[in-house]
């Protein structure tokens, strides 16, 4: 944590200020000591330069067995220990799945963005912190946040990341749903493969409206958006089975769950889209979507999305979800509404894009 930054951190007990008590400096960081409530005086340690900014309560168990299984994860891949000339440093810009798909993902999203400037930037869910890294050496002033600190797969690493590149960010530990930071301050939250490991996705979108300023920005990638064919519990057990036994949140929301999310927390949809459909002309993108039943389903693709409905003992809910789905189509037209068709549809890897109104 950087001294010139305390005015962006907030107690998250109380939501108000926060005052630096017996600080310690290193690597130009404020590498130790205490960070107390203004006022209840709720005392949050400042470790190895992260102040971990969290209550210890029922609400946390779940973010800390989170960190634990990350750990565990990748000690059970074996991808755990750092090695001379790790990959992480070179990420997503690395020549290998999964961070081929990541680098262009991301690429996608700085395009939708279109030119930031000096933007104050939140990395929510940063893990090691290498998109953090790369809004910094884009002159923006980034803070990183993550339920992790470890050394390897944590924030902990991302010292080793901003050495490496010349920047400096600040990082935190704490909670997304709880976010420990000033209302209004951010022009961009920034959240790659996040979104689907937190919990309350509504109460996590409020979070992000809270912090950003009026016309600030989401930028998600790779979230996945499940089709409202498919069930989500044998989805996340054939795609996160891994993950889940090693205590990682794992959830599979639908188009509907982030639409509703972002509405509850007035945030406006700007696009929702996939890599594949991004740059399709629009009578691609309609032919495509008429070929996966989107929008208007061909009677043979609605006759394939009865059965699979008649064919699960959730029938009475899916149909009942169906017609909410379709609603939540209803305020939007021409491309966005392909395109939020097909992920309703055919679900997919989401990009997502929405803005805090100004």
């Amino acid at each position: 944590m950087y001294a010139d930054r305390l005015d962006l951190l907030r107690s998250p007990c109380c939501h108000v200020g926060l005052t630096l008590h017996a600080p310690v400096a290193k690597f130009g960081e404020v590498w130790g000591g205490r960070l107390v409530c203004a006022r209840c005086g709720a005392d949050y340690a400042i470790r190895r330069g992260m102040p971990h900014l969290y209550v210890e309560d029922a609400r946390w168990l779940p973010k800390a067995r989170e960190a634990a299984g990350w750990v565990a994860f990748h000690k059970q891949r074996g991808i755990y220990d750092v090695v001379a000339g790790a990959i992480d440093l070179r990420i997503p810009y690395y020549p290998e799945e999964p961070w081929l798909g990541v680098a262009r993902s991301f690429d996608i999203g700085l395009r939708l963005l279109g030119p930031l400037g000096p933007a104050t930037v939140l990395d929510l869910g940063a893990g090691r912190g290498w998109a953090a890294k790369l809004f910094a050496a884009r002159g923006g002033q980034v803070v990183a946040l993550d339920v992790a600190d470890d050394d390897n797969v944590g924030l902990g690493r991302a010292l080793a990341l901003m050495a490496d590149a010349g920047v400096a960010f600040d990082r935190l530990i704490g909670d997304g749903e709880n976010l420990p930071l000033a209302d209004g301050r951010f022009d961009l939250v920034f959240c790659a493969a996040a979104l689907h490991h937190f919990s309350d996705l509504p109460e996590l979108f409020r979070q992000i409206a809270r912090v950003l300023r009026p016309g600030g920005r989401l930028l998600a990638i790779r979230e996945p958006s499940l089709s409202i064919a498919a069930d989500e519990a044998a989805t996340l057990d054939q795609v996160a089975g891994e993950e889940l036994a090693a205590g990682i949140n794992e959830n599979n929301p639908s188009l509907v769950d982030y639409l509703d999310g972002l509405s509850g927390a007035g945030l406006r949809l700007l696009r929702a889209t996939t890599p594949d459909l991004v740059d399709l002309s629009d009578d691609a993108l309609a032919k495509h979507g008429r070929c996966v039943g989107a929008l208007r389903p061909s009677p043979a693709a609605a006759l394939a999305h009865q059965r699979m409905y008649w064919g699960t003992r959730w029938r009475a809910a899916r149909l009942g979800r169906l017609g909410v789905a379709r609603r939540a189509l209803l305020p939007f037209a021409g491309r966005t509404q392909l395109e939020l068709a097909h992920l309703l549809w055919a679900g997919g890897e989401m990009i997502l894009l929405a803005q805090k109104p100004g």
